[in-house]
């Protein structure tokens, strides 16, 4: 991108008690390998929202804790971690405000399952309890460039297409899941157990959901997932040209 603006990409951070921001540099990190420039978005008020979509040409919504079941219309599970609602609530209104403009969006890990919240899909408030059949471990003890489980894609998925992998293993860190999916959304990839990896759309030029933490493998120097992040940039850079 020599000679040309890079597109800026906004990256939420975790929130913690609703009061502090927290985010692993490598997000960041697989952004700028890339091309583009990242920028940590806090929370603002509700009415500066579609403000600050407008100036941001990409958007990746990250990991997290737990979703308050609120949002989907169910009360709290026995085994529901820590949740906290202003996030929650906040990260809703960005996505949505976000997709308004059809601008390109990754969800990950915990921004998988906001995207589909946020388009009218539910969640595993704990996937231990409520998952139906055979679970294997999502919640990996490993280091987090360890790959503990398998995901496969779909044939038809914009995910496969670009990664060029069908199958692999990938990293695991979330307590829930994706249960009934929106249907605005398709699924693009599996675990061997059966629960969704990864989710997009064919409404929107570029949207899409991943369970696992592509970034960490991004900036480790594989292939495949720094053509995930390269082909976001560079839809994000695309966005930004036609929009000046």
């Amino acid at each position: 991108m020599k000679n040309k603006k890079k597109p800026v990409i906004g990256i939420t951070a975790r929130v913690e008690k609703d009061q502090t921001y927290a985010l692993d540099p490598v997000y960041g990190k697989a952004i700028l390998q890339s091309g583009g420039l990242p920028l940590i978005v806090p929370i603002v008020d509700e009415e500066d929202i579609p403000a600050l979509c407008e100036r941001l040409d990409g958007l990746i919504v990250t990991g997290g804790g737990d979703i308050n079941p609120t949002l989907y219309g169910e009360e709290p599970h026995l085994r529901l971690g820590a949740v906290y609602p202003g996030s929650d609530l906040y990260e809703k209104e960005l996505i949505l405000n976000f997709l308004k403009l059809d601008k390109p969006f990754i969800g990950m890990c915990r921004g998988l399952q906001m995207l589909n919240i946020s388009l009218g899909g539910t969640n595993y408030q704990d996937l231990e309890s409520q998952f139906e059949g055979t679970l294997y471990q999502h919640k990996q003890m490993a280091l987090r460039t360890h790959r503990t489980h398998s995901v496969t894609l779909e044939d038809d998925s914009q995910l496969l297409s670009i990664m060029g992998e069908k199958s692999f293993h990938v990293n695991s860190f979330h307590h829930q899941g994706v249960k009934d999916v929106s249907k605005e959304l398709k699924v693009a990839a599996r675990a061997a157990d059966g629960l969704v990896e990864a989710l997009e759309s064919d409404k929107y030029q570029f949207v899409m959901g991943i369970q696992w933490h592509p970034e960490e493998f991004a900036v480790e120097g594989d292939e495949a997932s720094k053509k995930l992040f390269d082909r976001f940039v560079k839809e994000c850079a695309r966005d930004k040209d036609q929009n000046q």
